[in-house]
């Protein structure tokens, strides 16, 4: 995007779907009158709305969608690099595993590390991943070995698709420890407020292994009944959503961070 100012015919949601030309200069998106200043830009991402993939950007609390169609990828990317964020100088490799298995063909990038309002990003010329804050599961510093050399690294943990996903982060130990220290009090925003019992943290690994509802009244020798009130208790709380009338439920990406830290805990004991 070397031009300084650059025109592209768009769909944006208004209503319902409709025709326009959005414009984007050195610090700016404007479309249908609407100016959307870079520094101004909270968060942004790839969904599917109303039938079109198109690109959420929010601005001052309220969400714009706009579908770029082929150019969306290139918009996206210069988007992300300059939204407002917190960044830092980083190499990272993510993912690194996938549901506890090695990703084989993923490298080091050198890029950013940025948290927005509603995401954590890493940020470089080929990779531009937004893990969303709510799906974060933990960070942990820990030795891995990096161009053959034993290194500190962050090991952060997020939810994607009902698999954990593991990332690294290296840079130096002073902005690591300020790094992990800034994403945990994250995670512990959106950490359940309230306490789980054993039998709760029970049924929420028995869900995330696939045990349905028959299943974990056999195995916890409790009723109908029992169960719904449980499963109410985990809706409430944000770690799961129903799925079918006859009360089944699956774990929302904060239940399955749950579980994994929950997992890691049994490790140890």
């Amino acid at each position: 995007m070397s031009e300084k100012v650059l025109r592209f015919p768009v769909e944006y949601f208004d209503g319902g779907w409709k025709k326009g030309e959005a414009v984007v200069d050195k610090t700016s998106l404007s479309f249908a009158g609407v100016r959307i200043p870079f520094k101004d830009i909270q968060d942004l991402e790839k969904v599917q709305y109303e039938g079109k993939n198109a690109i959420r950007i929010k601005k001052d609390n309220k969400n714009y969608y706009i579908s770029f169609g082929k150019t969306q990828d290139q918009i996206f990317r210069y988007l992300a690099f300059n939204l407002k964020s917190d960044r830092f100088a980083v190499y990272f490799l993510s993912p690194a595993t996938r549901g506890g298995v090695v990703v084989k063909d993923s490298k080091w990038d050198k890029g950013y590390l940025c948290i927005t309002d509603e995401a954590l990003w890493f940020l470089s010329s080929s990779k531009q991943i937004r893990i969303s804050v709510d799906s974060l599961g933990s960070v942990e510093k820990d030795l891995r070995t990096v161009g053959k050399k034993q290194r500190v690294v962050l090991v952060i943990t997020h939810v994607e698709n009902g698999e954990v996903i593991t990332s690294f982060v290296l840079c130096p130990e002073t902005t690591l420890e300020m790094l992990q220290n800034y994403i945990q009090n994250i995670i512990d925003k959106y950490k359940p407020k309230d306490k789980l019992s054993e039998v709760e943290e029970q049924i929420l690994t028995m869900v995330y292994t696939g045990v349905d509802s028959v299943g974990v009244e056999s195995i916890l020798g409790i009723s109908t009944e029992e169960l719904n009130k449980l499963y109410d208790k985990l809706v409430d709380m944000g770690l799961a959503r129903v799925v079918k009338i006859r009360k089944e439920i699956e774990l929302t990406p904060r239940g399955v961070a749950l579980v994994n830290d929950i997992m890691k805990k049994a490790a140890v004991r």
